[in-house]
């Protein structure tokens, strides 16, 4: 019994601590914003538009119809274009998944 009794007292103890150690960042996080946000914003707002949507669906199918089509790639333009689809996804990805309905946490 006195392990049981040691052991609630201890959860007594620490309850309120965890409770108080995860509303004081929620009370940090509502003042100002960090100086590197708008940037961020803008980069991401940049990045999502429908600009960067349609050269990133043109730059997708250019770099997979030359790697289908192409004969004898070397391995550097092989990666580059490699490349070129990845980040093309990248720049559709929220594009993509907001067509779908799924859309990241809301605060």
């Amino acid at each position: 019994m006195n392990r049981i009794a040691a052991a609630a007292k201890s959860a007594a103890f620490l309850f309120p601590l965890l409770a108080i150690a995860t509303v004081q960042p929620v009370l940090a996080s509502t003042g100002g914003g960090l100086p590197w946000d708008t940037p961020l914003q803008t980069l991401q707002n940049d990045l999502t538009g429908p600009v960067a949507t349609a050269v990133s669906v043109l730059a997708l199918f250019a770099a997979g119809a030359a790697l289908v089509f192409g004969e004898e790639l070397s391995l550097f333009v092989r990666r580059a274009l490699l490349l070129v689809i990845a980040i093309a996804f990248l720049v559709l990805g929220n594009s993509f998944l907001t067509a779908l309905g799924l859309t990241g946490a809301v605060l």
